[in-house]
């Protein structure tokens, strides 16, 4: 994976290592996401458990998207959570995302459009069921529209 900034690729890179380490072929648990991974002695989350958008604070870029897969009866936050799945397995190469909120200069949309525009390769955890995740990457922001409060 490549990176503008030699550290953040770094970093990409050696989470992208424990992602292939822990995932060994199954399905990933909040408790793999939330372990992380270590570089150069600090651990390093893979996700922000409250929210779908995660750049470390050591990093320059945007690591990961995280879409959850939404449990029986609970409420459905963003329209993502029920498109993505049909586009994944539709075969389409791109998918929607929600931004956060409805201010695309918010810092977690600030970020996608970042990465969208340095092609930073990010982690898509892709919610399969409720506290489990499938890791696609590398994932690239392919746009990124204020107006329609996405990206692809």
């Amino acid at each position: 994976m490549s990176s503008p900034d030699p550290l953040d690729a770094a970093m990409r890179q050696a989470a992208i290592a424990e992602l292939d380490r822990r995932a060994a072929g199954r399905p990933l648990d909040s408790d793999d996401l939330a372990a992380g991974f270590q570089f150069r002695g600090e651990r390093i989350p893979f996700v922000n458990p409250q929210r779908g958008i995660f750049k470390p604070r050591v990093m320059s870029y945007l690591l990961s998207i995280r879409t959850v897969f939404p449990r029986t009866g609970a409420r459905v936050w963003y329209d993502d959570q029920r498109r993505v799945h049909e586009q994944i397995h539709g075969g389409e190469e791109l998918i929607d995302y929600a931004f956060m909120g409805s201010d695309p200069n918010a810092a977690d949309n600030r970020w996608l459009k970042e990465a969208m525009e340095a092609q930073v390769p990010v982690i898509y955890f892709l919610g399969i069921a409720p506290g489990r995740y499938t890791a696609i990457y590398p994932t690239f922001i392919a746009d990124w529209s204020a107006r329609q409060r996405c990206q692809y």
